[in-house]
């Protein structure tokens, strides 16, 4: 009687033990995914510092369920093959430059006649921007979901020697564009020869005489990249460049739980507030980086970068029509005249 009671007593026990296993494993926190990502530059861009944000952020806000290892540079590849491992789902979460690769539509990445001052840049690559709601729109089909973005600035063009004064140039110098048919009708349109070229190709191209200038260049990339071998920075604002950032893979964040999506997409909009502190101002610093550099920096005029703009929007829009669709380039038309 003694011996069953006694076994009796121990399988209640061995019972209690296992249900107070179980409701602990349902209230311990899930592990810690660990999400290491190359920030692409150094330790000093604005891209670096949002991701490092973004990293903080994320953790905070998911009790350390979500940790974010910011590596400096590329150190798991080229920017454009992550992108692509982010959107087919190779990778859950990095630092991505989204490109048509991926999506022809994502040609609107690069393209011009968007903005010509900061304030304008602001109210469509800022925390809030539209023409990322478009990017996430295109993400919803291609597989990604932008959720920091950092502001890199206004496109410039670094000249081997003298630059146009004006545009359209009446020389027609030629410079090197990204192989994108948008781009190509806007140099054309600028007064250009258009050169495609891979961009692993241009800086000995530039340096030989091969092309006379490099398209596409902020300040901060000619200041730091180019400003040993050209003469003349044409500041011409032909378009913005602020869609690198931090995405992550739909069909991932599409399966955590909304307390962690809301998490993520709070990170993010802290990340790209913090990268657009100062943003126009540290544009200026790297101009005058250039100038301390012994390179000529030509700006012109409000009215003649409002005149950019309308040129780019009448030489590039219609092939980027061509390229995307009517849906999203009537979406981005909307946005630019609201």
């Amino acid at each position: 009687m003694t011996t069953c009671s006694n076994r009796q007593f121990s399988k209640w026990k061995v019972a209690v033990l296992l249900a107070g296993m179980g409701m602990l494993q349902y209230a311990m926190p899930a592990h810690a995914e660990n999400f290491p990502v190359g920030t692409i530059f150094g330790k000093d861009h604005v891209l670096t510092h949002m991701t490092e944000k973004f990293a903080e952020s994320a953790k905070e806000k998911t009790n350390g369920d979500i940790v974010v290892q910011v590596r400096l540079g590329n150190p798991f590849g080229d920017v454009y093959q992550i992108s692509k491992q982010v959107a087919n789902g190779q990778r859950k979460l990095d630092v991505v430059v989204m490109s048509s690769e991926i999506d022809k539509r994502l040609a609107i990445g690069l393209m011009g006649g968007l903005v010509s001052d900061y304030d304008q840049a602001y109210k469509l690559y800022g925390p809030d921007g539209t023409f990322l709601e478009v990017m996430n729109d295109i993400g919803d089909e291609a597989g990604y979901k932008m959720l920091g973005w950092a502001p890199t600035g206004f496109g410039g063009i670094c000249f081997r020697k003298e630059a146009p004064e004006t545009l359209p140039s009446e020389t027609k110098y030629k410079v090197r564009v990204a192989p994108y048919k948008g781009m190509i009708a806007r140099f054309e349109r600028l007064g250009f020869s258009a050169v495609p070229m891979p961009y692993s190709e241009t800086f000995t191209a530039l340096q030989t005489g091969a092309i006379d200038a490099k398209g596409a260049c902020p300040a901060q990339e000619a200041a730091q990249e180019f400003a040993d071998i050209i003469e003349t920075y044409l500041y011409s604002r032909d378009y913005f460049e602020g869609i690198m950032g931090v995405a992550v893979n739909k069909k991932w964040f599409d399966g955590l739980s909304k307390e962690t999506q809301e998490a993520l997409i709070k990170a993010g909009h802290e990340a790209t507030t913090l990268a657009w502190e100062g943003a126009e101002a540290r544009e200026e610093k790297f101009l005058k980086q250039l100038e301390d550099k012994n390179v000529k920096v030509v700006r012109l005029s409000a009215d003649q970068y409002e005149e950019v703009k309308k040129m780019t929007q009448e030489s590039e829009w219609p092939v980027l029509r061509e390229t995307i669709g009517d849906e999203i380039m009537d979406k981005i038309e909307k946005i630019v005249s609201d």
